[in-house]
């Protein structure tokens, strides 16, 4: 079972959907999250931080170190880089608001699949495809791996 929450970032101007995988991480493992508008007053920590396309993730360290044995990781690989990566806490989607975006934009195609589902599941496939690169390009982390070079 998987943990997702919704956090709003320290200016209070917007919000991030996050997920722990397996659920093993709790909610205080997130200490903060600043949006592209409050990241730029943040001083960087790379030891407890992460950067994700003009968004930072600040965890708690010692949270994670506490549940080291179970995400399956020496104290040597706890970084911030593992902890996101290995979808033990990061955005629940490739992006914090991807979600309500992802939704919104299948939504469009909902109605195609009413009509003629054969189209509907060629015109999903491809809008998947095509929104993952779109994502790579903008520089999602999430998105890197999800695209094939």
């Amino acid at each position: 079972m998987c943990t997702a929450y919704e956090i709003r970032c320290q200016c209070g101007k917007e919000n991030a959907r996050v997920h722990h995988a397996n659920s093993i991480l709790p909610a205080e493992t997130i200490e903060n999250i600043h949006c592209p508008d409050c990241s730029r007053q943040v001083g960087f920590e790379s030891a407890r931080m992460l950067r994700d396309n003009g968004w930072i993730i600040a965890y708690d360290m010692d949270v994670v170190r506490l549940h080291a044995e179970k995400l399956g990781l020496s104290h040597g690989e706890i970084t911030p880089e593992a902890v996101f990566d290995g979808g033990f806490s990061s955005w629940q989607g490739f992006t914090p608001n991807d979600l309500e975006r992802a939704n919104a934009e299948k939504q469009e195609l909902a109605e195609l699949a009413a009509q003629d589902m054969k189209q509907y599941l060629k015109a999903i496939r491809e809008w998947s495809i095509v929104r993952e690169r779109k994502l790579h390009h903008e520089g999602w982390r999430k998105a890197r791996g999800a695209v094939k070079a």
